[in-house]
């Protein structure tokens, strides 16, 4: 299984979606930076890489009520990288990093409009996604 890398850096971001149509480079950005880490390109294990999505997915929904993860993409994910609930809640072995997450994500979404925490939504985790292509789908 290929490595998980998030995005590097704001300044490449930038670059990356200069060419985009003037509505779409706002989202792109937007989404980009709202969904790299904080340790930059670094590449991380798999299954902490997995989590960090799974923690961005889901402060989006809590934030933008029109899209939901998808739950069976989420479970096989998990179970492909053998990652069980114990991994990330109290005394588990990525306990302390999903918590990093979750106020890393929650600080970044206070401040965010749910219109843009929808875009970043389909952005990122949408039918044509960036980060995991497919896991969120619309409501309704």
């Amino acid at each position: 299984m290929r490595a998980h890398r998030h995005t590097p850096c704001l300044m490449s971001l930038q670059d990356e979606v200069a060419v985009l149509p003037p509505g779409l480079h706002t989202a792109t950005i937007l989404a980009l930076v709202l969904l790299s880490s904080p340790a930059g390109g670094q590449t991380r294990d798999p299954q902490q890489a997995a989590l960090d999505d799974f923690v961005a997915a889901r402060m989006l929904t809590n934030k933008c009520p029109f899209w939901q993860i998808d739950q069976a993409g989420a479970r096989t994910r998990f179970a492909e990288l053998n990652l069980q609930p114990t991994d990330w809640q109290e005394g588990g072995r990525h306990a302390r990093f999903f918590d990093e997450r979750l106020s890393y994500y929650g600080s970044l979404l206070s401040r965010m409009p749910e219109t843009r925490a929808c875009v970043a939504a389909e952005e990122a985790f949408g039918p044509n996604g960036r980060v995991r292509k497919g896991w969120m789908r619309r409501q309704g």
